[in-house]
């Protein structure tokens, strides 16, 4: 069976950046990952890929970064006031934070670029802004994905609701 819409994968892979640095699995060991094929669960440049790929089969490819987070946006580094965090708080450049109170949910923390006194610098930006991805793949399993693993997924034509609570 090959990978399309609807089916279970199971990969094992490894992610690195151009500097060789892993994001992903390591070079002794890959990361293994799980998903339903054509829910959005995985970035759609990296789904596109694996389509049509089968148990036992192995790629390499590079992702550009315009492919994937983009590039970085400088109008993203933002100052917040020092009072957002905990006073507690040791906050250093390169420390990954979560400032509160937040009126939109973030999807990951910000990366601090600088402290000073009442103020702190953010990068705003996704971690991976501005880097081609470089995957190493390999399909362990494909197969027909079960009718509880899609129920979550799925969503009602007639309402948009996600999984079963639809009741139309």
């Amino acid at each position: 069976m090959i990978i399309h819409r609807d089916c279970f994968v199971k990969l094992a892979y490894r992610l690195q950046l151009a500097s060789g640095r892993y994001v992903r699995g390591s070079a002794a060991e890959p990361e293994v990952l799980t998903y339903v094929a054509g829910y959005k669960e995985l970035l759609p440049s990296l789904e596109n890929r694996l389509l049509g790929m089968k148990p036992g089969e192995r790629a390499e490819f590079v992702i550009p970064a315009a492919e994937a987070f983009g590039s970085r946006q400088p109008e993203l580094l933002q100052e917040y006031s020092r009072r957002r965090f905990p006073v507690e708080a040791e906050l250093r450049p390169g420390m990954a934070v979560i400032p509160s109170p937040c009126a939109i949910e973030i999807a990951y923390p910000y990366t601090v670029v600088e402290v000073r006194e009442d103020v702190v610098l953010l990068d705003q930006n996704h971690p991976l802004a501005g880097e081609d991805l470089h995957y190493e793949v390999e399909i362990l399993e494909v197969r027909a994905a079960t009718p509880e693993e899609l129920a979550p997924l799925q969503s009602c034509d007639t309402c948009g609701e996600e999984g079963a609570s639809c009741q139309t």
